[in-house]
C-alpha cells in the first residue's frame, strides 16, 4: 500500500512539473521569448507526452521560421494531432511558415478525412483548403506584429525595433496575394457557403475581402449579405464588413465592431444610437457590445460614455 501511494505522490509531481513547465512556457511566448519557451515545452513533453504540449512544440517550432525547425515542428505536429478530429489547425496562423512545405498537404488531407468522418463530407473542400490557407496568411504575422504592437503602445508610439517594417511590408503582400487568390476563386465557385466549405473556411472569405479595398467590399458585400440571409454566414463577418462600410463612409456603425486608437487608447468608432445596439446586435446573433470589447480589444464601454 505503501508503495502504490508513493507511486501516486510521484505521479502527481510529474503531471504537477509539466503543467508548471507549461504554463512558463506559455508565459515566455506570449513576450516572444519563443526558445525558452520551446525549452520548458520539452522538459513538460518529457514529464508528460501529450497531445495538447506535442501541438504546442509545434506550434513554437513554426513561429521560428528555420528549415530545421519546420521539421521538427511537423514531427510533433503528427503526434499532437493524433485524436485531433478539428479542422482547427488548418487555419491556425502561427502555422504559416509550414504550409508551402508538401508536408502539409499531408496535415490538411488527413485532417478533412478525419473530421468528415465524425461530421459527414465537406462538399467543395478543394474550396475549404484554399480558404484556409489565405486565412493563415492573412493572420500569419499577427504573432509577431502583436507583441510589437504592445511595445508601440508602451513606449508612447514608437516601435521598439526597425524589425517590425519587413514584418509589416509582409503582411501587405500576403493580403495582395489572397486578394487575389480569392477572387479567382469567386469567380469559380461564388461566395463561400457554411454548408459547402465549413462555418470555418466561408468566414475567410469575408475575412480577406473586408482587408481588401473600400471598392472591393463595397461590391462583394452584397453577396456575404445574401449568404448571411440564408444562414450561410457567421453573423460577426456581416456585422465586421457592414460596419467598415460605414465607418468608410462617414456614417455611424451599427453594431460596435470597428475600432481606432485615441491619443495611443483603443475605442470603438461612433455608433448609432448606442443604447440600442445591443438590441441590433442581438437581431443578427451577436452577444452584448461591452463584453465583446472587453474581450476582444480590453475596452470599458458603456452606451453613455
Amino acid at each position: 500500500m505503501k508503495h502504490a501511494l508513493f507511486a501516486i505522490s510521484l505521479l502527481f509531481t510529474s503531471l504537477a512539473s509539466a503543467q508548471d513547465n507549461v504554463h512558463t512556457a506559455d508565459s515566455l511566448k506570449a513576450e516572444g521569448d519563443l526558445m525558452n519557451a520551446l525549452e520548458h515545452y520539452g522538459m513538460a513533453f518529457m514529464e508528460s507526452p501529450e497531445s495538447p504540449i506535442a501541438y504546442r512544440i509545434a506550434a513554437t517550432c513554426a513561429l521560428l521560421w528555420t528549415r530545421q525547425m519546420r521539421d521538427t515542428a511537423f514531427y510533433f505536429l503528427n503526434i499532437g494531432l493524433q485524436q485531433d478530429s478539428s479542422l482547427e489547425v488548418l487555419y491556425e496562423p502561427e502555422m504559416m511558415s509550414l504550409i508551402e512545405d508538401p508536408k502539409w498537404t499531408g496535415i490538411e488531407e488527413n485532417q478533412i478525412r478525419k473530421y468528415e468522418a465524425k461530421n459527414g463530407i465537406i462538399p467543395n473542400a478543394y474550396y475549404a483548403r484554399q480558404l484556409f490557407r489565405m486565412i493563415i496568411r492573412d493572420q500569419g504575422f499577427m504573432y509577431a506584429g502583436n507583441i510589437e504592437r504592445r511595445k508601440y503602445l508602451l513606449n508612447g508610439g514608437r516601435f521598439e525595433t526597425p524589425a517590425i517594417f519587413p514584418v509589416l511590408a509582409m503582411e501587405e503582400r500576403n493580403l495582395q496575394v489572397n486578394e487575389t487568390r480569392l477572387l479567382q476563386l469567386l469567380d469559380t465557385f461564388g461566395w463561400p457557403k457554411t454548408s459547402q466549405v465549413t462555418e470555418y473556411a466561408a468566414a475567410g472569405a469575408a475575412l480577406i475581402i473586408n482587408h481588401a479595398s473600400h471598392e472591393l467590399r463595397a461590391k462583394y458585400f452584397p453577396m456575404l449579405e445574401k449568404a448571411f440571409q440564408e444562414g450561410e454566414a457567421q453573423p460577426l463577418r456581416y456585422a465586421k464588413m457592414k460596419d467598415r462600410l460605414l465607418v468608410e463612409e462617414d456614417q455611424k456603425q451599427l453594431y460596435g465592431t470597428q475600432i481606432r486608437f485615441d491619443e495611443l487608447q483603443k475605442v470603438p468608432y461612433p455608433i448609432a444610437d448606442p443604447e440600442l445596439v445591443d438590441q441590433r446586435r442581438a437581431s443578427i446573433g451577436l452577444g452584448p457590445l461591452a463584453p465583446y470589447l472587453k474581450e476582444r480589444f480590453g475596452i470599458e464601454w458603456k452606451p453613455g460614455k
